[in-house]
């Protein structure tokens, strides 16, 4: 049936929602819950009308047709609406002053306040202002709930001990009065509250078929006829509700006077805000048990509707009441018709049945509401708060306790204090550092949590909004983290949770974008959302902070970020977080440097590990450290043989991996260990030729590792050192070439050295272009570089170029740059070192040159 309503229509009569879940069953439980609420409004009605200064029946009419209203056009199924105690007090602080409490007048100005103040909620509603009761936190509900249930049974306590205590009187007074009049405790009185009270606990633990606050009534009113007959109403003091008047809720007319609307339209205001935090407030609390979601637009105009047609049927202004909302929730009410049938019974007992609330004993009425009172207060959530947080904690007790002071006030005060609290937190949004998920094709980002970071990109994650109240603590949060490490230039800000950004954020945003892009760096965004975006475009922010630092949903954010940054920190950073890190590729375009020597032992090994070691230093790369023995049980001796190079390295502040291989074949091992450890230069020695050293790791064996190598070589000598002045490099200006001078610039501007390069040809002024667009190239990279143009072949121009600049490295090509062949005496004649850079594969000229040095 619902389904097939209009929306327009469920709107304007909101039962229709819960109206199809009405059957038999359904009915009969809220038939049961409306008896019991009908009970239970008789000696509250009549207190609380008396409260409010107004004649006993008034009480009871606030309880009848509010109520009906109401429960038709609220949005809570359990909500009973009708006199509370805020409001009664409320209605005869406002206007005891302007009339005598209880007469016409009095009255008549009493049912014009109540038109008023529901003409204001209905507007509120109407306006959908509901939204504000969302400023109402979950903790201030409970706290409020248990405050308002301990006042409910601390006014019921003169009732449940028979002593005297004045209707009105403060919490803390009922306390310090129950001290002092323990000794006045009629025993009758509380005997019969007690046998109320213990028949209603056992009822609803053992007999679940009979509503145990029935029960509780009958038997409480059985053993105080009793103990009456016995004994004799005298001596007991046992006291009922006395019999009521039977007759319907007369018609009734507000007075429109302005007189009277100037005397009443103020505290109608009051009393609005009042009865609307009473309600919904209630609403919400009993939610919380039934998981019912409410609507507090329409919750405001079914209040609103309530007190508007309660003007016109006699009775007071009327809000949520917790006594009665709370038994209905606990007897069992399935859907509003609850609250219809009580108020029908209400009326049956006005009408038939009034003479039987003389039986009906005050005490025994107090020991239901005691059990009611205990049922409200939530321990459970009270643990979890308490246990959970000190700031939650310390709302909830504020709330509890001012709520045992004033009601209204109570909940104000929290509202208050989770408002602050809010506006607190939200003035400092977390911003947490995070790190790339290291799963395989993710995209997200986790919390750092101690693990490394990139130290030229800081990642964070802002958990909350950047708006006027929190934009100078995330400016200050951002600037810290250059002021901490300088070389951290760049943030990506992970926004996925970043909630809302206003225009003082979008300013600091800008500003900080500037800022670091001054320093070199940047500000970039991963996953911002479409709305923060438009604003930020729309306010021309984008324009400051720059439309590519924007990545969508599903980037490969670092890959793009990664090239931005500073090659010169990347090569020595021994972190490397992204998968970039690790592709072999610095973000300047050059390769990352992986360095593997190979050594024997000998002393022809101690030039090449001093050059190994330095490099790696340079590079701040582990150095790999490989040896090969014949057989297995020698690997102790390969074992003592690294070890050598380790300690030496640990004291240049180098890490070192140690590689040992088994094999028959050395330069077959060199190989295999290089080509495992996928290096980027392999550093060997050579010895000088005499004596017999074919067998040797290092020797002529070089020439066949050089030959099989699929990565550069670095050849040195027992005389060759680190190099110092220059590095020259051989080139053609061929493809090949430009691979050769990459290798080159690397090497310059890791040890700070400068490059010449040294050509050859017969097109001598092709060869000298070629030459100058090469060193243009290197200086755009930071190399101080120059060229030298020789005449004649590749041999007497390296030779000729090494002794004109004193160059202590050289570097030449693979076979294809050096023409198919380079002769043995040139690689003889060089005491420095010498870097093969070989790209595509084994390189047979240069192994045949290697195999004729010296």
């Amino acid at each position: 049936m619902t389904a097939h309503t209009a929306p327009w229509l469920r709107k304007l009569f909101p039962f229709l929602l819960w109206w199809p879940l009405v059957n038999r069953r359904t009915a009969k439980d809220d038939l049961l819950a409306g008896i019991t609420g009908a009970l239970i409004v008789l000696p509250q009605g009549v207190a609380f009308a008396t409260i409010a200064g107004l004649p006993p029946q008034y009480g009871l009419y606030a309880a009848m047709m509010p109520a009906v209203i109401g429960a038709l056009f609220g949005s809570s199924w359990h909500l009973v609406s009708g006199p509370t105690t805020a409001i009664s007090i409320a209605v005869f602080a406002a206007l005891s002053h302007q009339a005598d409490p209880g007469s016409a007048h009095y009255i008549q100005l009493v049912l014009t306040l109540t038109f008023l103040v529901g003409v204001f909620q209905l507007v509120l509603g109407l306006a959908r202002m509901g939204a504000l009761v969302n400023f109402i936190s979950h903790t201030v509900v409970i706290g409020f709930t248990a405050g308002a249930a301990i006042l409910i049974a601390a006014s019921q306590v003169r009732n449940f001990f028979g002593i005297n205590i004045p209707r009105g009187t403060p919490f803390y007074e009922i306390v310090h009065q129950l001290v002092v009049q323990a000794g006045d405790i009629n025993p009758w009185v509380a005997g019969v509250g007690g046998v109320t009270l213990v028949t209603g606990i056992l009822a609803r633990r053992y007999i679940k078929k009979i509503p145990y606050m029935i029960a509780a009534m009958i038997v409480g009113s059985i053993v105080a006829e009793i103990l009456n007959l016995w004994i004799g109403q005298d001596a007991t003091g046992i006291k009922t509700v006395g019999a009521l008047p039977a007759q319907l809720p007369p018609l009734s007319a507000p007075d429109f006077s302005l007189d009277t609307l100037r005397h009443t339209i103020g505290p109608a205001l009051v009393i609005t805000m009042l009865a609307l935090t009473e309600a919904v407030s209630i609403s919400r609390a009993i939610a919380v048990r039934s998981e019912q979601r409410i609507d507090g637009n329409q919750e405001f105009i079914g209040q609103g509707l309530s007190n508007i047609v309660g003007a016109f049927f006699s009775a007071y202004a009327s809000s949520g009441s917790f006594n009665r909302s709370g038994v209905n929730y606990e007897a069992g009410a399935r859907t509003p018709l609850a609250s219809v049938f009580a108020s029908i019974f209400l009326l049956l007992v006005l009408l038939a049945v009034a003479p039987l609330a003389a039986y009906l004993p005050n005490a025994a009425m107090a020991g239901i509401l005691f059990l009611v009172a205990w049922g409200l207060i939530d321990f459970h959530h009270i643990s979890h708060i308490w246990h959970t947080s000190k700031t939650e904690s310390a709302i909830l007790a504020s709330t509890l306790i001012g709520t045992l002071f004033n009601l209204e006030a109570g909940i104000f005060l929290g509202v208050f204090l989770s408002l602050v609290t809010f506006l607190y937190k939200s003035s400092k949004p977390e911003i947490v550092p995070v790190v790339p998920a290291v799963e395989e094709g993710a995209y997200h980002f986790v919390r750092a949590q101690g693990l490394p970071e990139c130290p030229q990109l800081r990642i964070v994650r802002i958990n909350g909004s950047v708006y006027f109240g929190s934009a100078s603590y995330v400016q200050a949060v951002l600037q810290q983290i250059d002021e901490e490490n300088p070389q951290q230039k760049s943030v990506l800000i992970a926004a996925a949770s970043l909630v809302r950004i206003d225009i003082a954020g979008g300013e600091i945003l800008a500003q900080e974008a500037r800022r670091r892009r001054r320093m070199g760096g940047g500000l970039y965004f991963y996953r911002l959302s479409r709305p923060n975006y438009d604003f930020l475009r729309q306010g021309g922010y984008t324009h400051d902070i720059g439309e590519g630092a924007f990545f969508p949903v599903m980037t490969d954010v670092t890959r793009a970020l990664y090239w931005t940054l500073d090659p010169d920190v990347c090569r020595n950073c021994k972190v490397r977080i992204f998968k970039e890190c690790n592709s072999g590729l610095l973000p300047d375009g050059f390769r990352r440097q992986r360095l593997l020597f190979a050594t024997d032992g000998s002393e022809f090994s101690h030039a090449p590990q001093e050059i190994a070691i330095e490099l790696a230093r340079r590079f701040g790369v582990t150095l790999d450290i490989m040896t090969s023995v014949p057989s297995a049980e020698e690997s102790e001796i390969a074992r003592a043989r690294l070890s050598v190079t380790t300690r030496a390295a640990l004291v240049a502040g180098v890490d070192t991996e140690e590689i040992v291989r088994v094999g028959k074949h050395p330069e077959a091992e060199v190989v295999a260990a290089a080509a495992t450890a996928d290096t980027n230069i392999l550093i060997i020695g050579r010895r000088p030729t005499k004596g017999d050293i074919k067998e040797k790791l290092l020797g002529d064996i070089a020439a066949r590792i050089v030959g099989r190598a699929q990565c550069h070589v670095l050849i040195a000598g027992w005389q060759s050192q680190m190099w110092k002045k220059r590095i020259l490099v051989a080139s053609d200006c061929s493809p090949e070439g430009e691979h050769v001078a990459e290798v080159a610039t690397q090497l310059a501007k890791v040890t700070g050295t400068p490059v010449t390069l040294v050509a050859w040809g017969r097109d001598a002024g092709k060869i000298r272009e070629d030459l100058d667009l090469q060193v243009g190239r290197m200086k755009v990279d930071g190399v101080d570089c120059d060229a030298l143009y020789v005449e004649g072949g590749p041999e007497h121009a390296v030779i000729t170029a090494l002794r004109e600049t004193e160059a202590d490295l050289v570097i030449i090509g693979n076979h294809h740059m050096l023409g198919g062949s380079v002769p043995g005496h040139i690689i003889a004649q060089l005491s420095c070192p010498v870097l093969v850079a070989n790209f595509g594969g084994p390189a047979p000229g240069i192994a045949s040159a290697v195999i004729n040095q010296a």
